[in-house]
Order: C-alpha cells, then structure tokens, then sequence
C-alpha cells in the first residue's frame, strides 16, 4: 500500500471532480443541481488538499488502529496539513480557502445526511465560484514543474 497515495491520481480525479461540477452546475435544467455540486466541489478539495500533502512527502493516512481499516485524512485535517507544506502556493491565502470549505463542507454535510432549506442559491453560487477560483490558483500547472498536474 502506498502510504501516501499517489498526488498524480489524486489530482487528475480532483481536476475531473471539479470539471464535472463545473458540467453539472451550467445545466440551468438539472434538479438537484445545487447539492451535486457541492459535493463535487468538496470531493475536488479533498483529493487535491490529499495530492499536496503526498507530493510533500506526507502520509494521506492517519495512524493505523489494530483491527481497523487504514483511514484517510479527512478534508480539515487535509487542509491544515496542505497549509503547512512547502509547495503551497503563497499568493493563495490559506485561511480564506479554510473558511470558504468550511462553509461548503456544512452545506455538504446537511445535503448529504438531511437537507437544506432552499433559497441558498445566491451565497452558494458565491461560495462556489470563490473556491472554483482558488482551486484554479492552487492546482496552478507551471508552480509544480509539470509533474503534479498532467493535461490528458
């Protein structure tokens, strides 16, 4: 097993993710739009958080229990860590890429166990479109010399 996952598997799925989100949400027709999409968006964040913290040369794991399975970070634990690592871009403010998936993991978290109350569209549009922008400015192809991010 490869402890701290492969970062160019986990940014080429994290890319596709928030392509797809980025398809689903330009569909005006789509019922259910929304919360696919935060979904997407937060799975896109997670795997390309995962991807900085292998590329630096961290495990994606937390410790192994005795009889559990092995158990990846979870998306603020992978962000701390990323935050902390060398290759994170220094233009991009961490903290504000903190706040703004905290906001999209409780809206994820209540979609994905209960539901959301509607009328959200306006601040989650603003939610989405300031990560989608980060996202870009991290998953930036010419900061990892071509190797953390290849075009298909």
């Amino acid at each position: 097993m490869n402890y701290r996952g492969s970062y160019r598997k986990l940014v080429s799925n994290a890319i596709s993710a928030m392509l797809g989100a980025i398809e689903i949400y330009n569909k005006p027709r789509f019922a259910y739009r929304d919360e696919v999409v935060v979904v997407l968006v937060v799975n896109a964040w997670e795997l390309l958080l995962k991807a900085i913290v292998s590329k630096s040369g961290h495990s994606i794991y937390y410790r192994k229990r005795r009889h559990e399975p092995y158990k990846t970070l979870t998306i603020s634990d992978a962000c701390s860590k990323a935050l902390e690592c060398e290759i994170w871009p220094l233009e991009v403010d961490g903290v504000a890429v903190e706040l703004n998936l905290g906001l999209l993991v409780l809206y994820r978290n209540n979609v994905v166990h209960f539901y959301n109350e509607g009328d959200f569209g306006v601040i989650l549009y603003s939610l989405l479109q300031t990560s989608i922008h980060n996202f870009r400015d991290v998953a930036n192809i010419e900061r990892y010399s071509g190797d953390l991010i290849t075009s298909k």
